[in-house]
């Protein structure tokens, strides 16, 4: 069986793309054309106007966080640990008790991942994108509030609410997209 030149992992002999990174495994012919010196062809010029090109279009995903996880998952998970101190801190001075400490904790990670949804619908002005966010950090919150108030009877509460959540949420994206 043959390996993919990318990763080294192996592949079928009939497969196009490698299935674990994605490389085209079809072999490309490279043709090398011969100039004199100092001369540019315009196939040449034409070839470095399109890596500027995309070199361009790069960067420009890059400023709009576009890329595969941006600055995003590096600002979340710093938020996450920085709120995990302040939460340690808080209880180390007895501004929480130590057993309420994790719910503290809970409530403050659901409002940075609601926060991060909230983010996310204001860049791309898309529901069903930031819509996992939304409710995922409404769910941890949620569980967090319950478990520092008391409350052991929510969760039936909860899962009904998670759940008009979820059909609002359809029914909103299907009015903005109606079928022809």
């Amino acid at each position: 069986m043959p390996y993919c030149p990318k990763c080294g992992k192996e592949v079928k002999d009939d497969a196009v793309f490698c299935p674990y990174c994605g490389e085209s495994l079809k072999p490309q012919e490279k043709v090398v054309y011969r100039q004199a010196s100092g001369e540019k062809s315009e196939k040449n010029e034409k070839n470095e106007k399109d890596q500027r090109g995309e070199k361009a279009e790069k960067n420009e995903k890059s400023e709009k966080n576009e890329g595969a996880g941006g600055m995003w998952s590096a600002v979340m998970g710093g938020l996450i640990v920085l709120w995990l101190g302040i939460t340690f801190l808080l209880r180390q001075y007895n501004y929480i008790a130590s057993n309420q400490w994790w719910n503290w904790f809970m409530i403050g990670l659901g409002g940075i991942i609601i926060i991060r949804g909230l983010i996310l619908y204001n860049q791309n002005n898309n529901w069903r994108a930031a819509s996992g966010l939304l409710i995922g950090g409404a769910v941890v919150a949620l569980i967090g509030a319950s478990s520092y108030l008391g409350v052991n009877d929510w969760w039936a509460f909860i899962i009904i609410l998670i759940g008009v959540w979820i059909v609002a949420n359809a029914l909103m994206s299907r009015s903005k997209n109606p079928r022809p």
